[in-house]
């Protein structure tokens, strides 16, 4: 091959190189412009209890009834379960007939010495308490529950804390609610001090709602100012809020909120996910973006003046469903690539176009 041949294969390789290397990416973009906003957020978090009620029974034993599943609503008093009382009624009986056999109390104790009535069985099974038995009792003439002689006082003692373990054994739920869980495992027994249920309490009820940082101080001021509307809704209903800031844990970007309302007729289910509103005429600056805009979490492309691609790390306050709005990040008439794609580099040379 002669040197002109050399020259014209060289020429031609360049030829292709300057063409293939010229055809740079082209992305769309859109200059960032800082507006003052009304603040309007929207967020969806799911319903739980502000109040949660252990049912802690006083007595040990096995559970002979049936245990309410989650998800039943009970009122206070209701019957929740039972633990077996047939040893402690065994004792119960033995203790009446040592006081009846030691003659205490003689004037009644021949009508009293076992006593079988409606309002006895009721103070065993917790329905009544004693002071309202003692005022059956005194209505029908008789003086309460076997007395024993000098000196076994300690026999009617005994007596009396073995009809409070009884009544113990019927358990109750200590407030109305929702029980939300069932602590007594597969052998169904029940400890004493030791929760079987848990009662979520249906009002009021509470979200939680985590919001960047940045936007503490604004949320305070307006809080302070009472210039700022919260509100609960789904497809059907809505209630009014009060917002309540909680110890940061440790995260820098974000604080947790939770917003409580009341829930007096129990129509907002723990649970279920509903629309938390958060609105006020005060506005706030923001750039507003695209959704697609956004890399991951918070981060955004941008191109330089060098027509270099650089991604930056930016602050979102929140968004909707096809906007984002910026906080902090993004200085004004930065051109920010709105349908960055995978291939999107730090250092790309890219070829713009205003959206």
């Amino acid at each position: 091959m002669n040197w002109k041949s050399l020259l014209g294969a060289f020429c031609f390789l360049g030829a292709l190189v300057l063409s293939g290397c010229g055809g740079q990416t082209s992305v769309q973009v859109e200059k960032a412009e800082i507006k003052s906003i009304p603040l309007t957020i929207e967020i969806n978090s799911k319903a739980e209890a502000l109040h949660m009620i252990p049912v802690v029974p006083a007595v040990s034993g096995k559970i002979i009834s049936e245990i309410p599943p989650a998800g039943t609503k009970v009122k206070q008093g209701d019957l929740l379960f039972q633990i077996d009382s047939s040893l402690y009624e065994e004792q119960a009986a033995a203790l009446r007939a040592q006081i009846a056999a030691s003659g205490a109390n003689s004037s009644t104790s021949s009508s009293s010495a076992v006593d079988d009535s409606m309002e006895a069985s009721l103070l065993r099974q917790g329905i009544i308490t004693r002071a309202e038995y003692e005022k059956i009792q005194a209505r029908k003439g008789f003086h309460g529950v076997p007395q024993a002689g000098p000196g076994n006082t300690g026999l009617t003692e005994s007596l009396a804390a073995l009809e409070r373990t009884i009544a113990d054994c019927m358990v109750r739920a200590p407030a109305g609610g929702v029980v939300s869980q069932n602590y007594s495992g597969d052998t169904k027994t029940a400890a004493a001090g030791r929760p079987v249920l848990m009662i979520q309490q249906e009002t009021p009820v509470i979200f939680s709602l985590a919001l960047p940082t940045k936007l503490n101080e604004f949320i305070e001021k307006i809080k302070d100012k009472k210039q700022l509307t919260v509100s609960v809704f789904d497809s059907s209903r809505h209630w009014y809020g009060e917002l309540k800031k909680q110890e940061n844990d440790k995260d820098d970007k974000y604080t947790v909120y939770k917003v409580q309302a009341d829930n007096l007729d129990g129509y907002i289910q723990f649970g279920n996910s509903y629309t938390v509103r958060l609105e006020s005429r005060e506005t706030i600056s923001a750039v507003i973006l695209p959704k697609t805009a956004l890399i991951g979490e918070n981060s955004v492309a941008v191109v330089t003046e060098d027509s270099l691609v650089d991604i930056k790390t930016v602050s979102v306050g929140y968004e909707t469903e096809k906007e984002v709005y910026i906080l902090d990040g993004l200085s004004e008439g930065e051109q920010v690539i709105i349908h960055p794609s995978d291939k999107i580099e730090m250092g790309m040379p890219v070829k713009t176009k205003i959206a």
